[in-house]
């Protein structure tokens, strides 16, 4: 389900938001190792969410030319923003047994009870309910939903005129404006210190997302 409303420029102001509804499902969503399962006799076993399956997502931009009127200095003024949200991506909860199946970090574990979502950095969710099995555990395949993306950038341009020809541009961009933390996913390997526990941030540092970055920007053209 894809919903969207735009609103052309009128008054100095535009805007068009967004909202998606989506889930996709499959056996396997690697495409560079060949199909990874837990029991190639039972490929179903392996039908679930899609490592890429993201259930909502919300955009929304705008921009508005500020209505300020004088000399060059004070007039040309824009500011705009764009506000991304989303759901987290599955997880894929395994065991580091490689004897069952010849093949490591395929085989789940069993599940003994409702899997809860906690939400702390240091236990996103119940780890208490996994425990490793030396045979094919009866927990399906991404079933843990890891932590959503949440990031809202910002710019201020000015517009100004050089003579008849020449135009000039100068940008400030903030971008994660709040300076949000956008985790990674947590451990999933049971048994291992990390398990349950979220070690990074969704993107390395200095990327798009991953933490307030500002930068400045001239343009010249004609």
């Amino acid at each position: 389900l894809w919903v969207t409303a735009n609103q052309r420029l009128a008054n100095r102001f535009q805007f068009s938001v967004s909202y998606t509804l989506s889930k996709s499902l499959d056996y396997n969503s690697l495409s560079l190792q060949g199909v990874v399962v837990q029991d190639s006799y039972n490929l179903r076993g392996d039908r679930g969410l899609s490592d890429f399956d993201v259930r909502h997502r919300f955009v929304a931009t705008a921009i508005y030319d500020l209505p300020f009127s004088g000399n060059w200095l004070v007039t040309g003024w824009q500011v705009a923003a764009i506000v991304q949200e989303q759901s987290g991506n599955p997880v894929n909860i395994v065991t580091s047994n490689s004897t069952v199946n010849g093949v490591a970090n395929t085989l789940r574990p069993d599940v003994s009870g409702p899997i809860t979502i906690i939400g702390n950095v240091d236990r996103w969710f119940d780890t208490s309910v996994f425990t490793a099995v030396p045979r094919f555990g009866n927990l399906g395949r991404n079933v843990v939903i890891g932590p959503g993306f949440n990031n809202t950038d910002v710019s201020l341009v000015k517009n100004t005129k050089l003579g008849e020809k020449l135009r000039m541009q100068f940008r400030v961009e903030v971008f994660d404006l709040f300076n949000h933390a956008n985790f990674g996913p947590p451990g999933n390997m049971v048994g291992t210190p990390a398990f349950g526990r979220i070690t990074s941030t969704r993107f390395p540092t200095g990327e798009t997302g991953s933490s307030r970055q500002i930068q400045f920007a001239v343009k010249l053209s004609i």
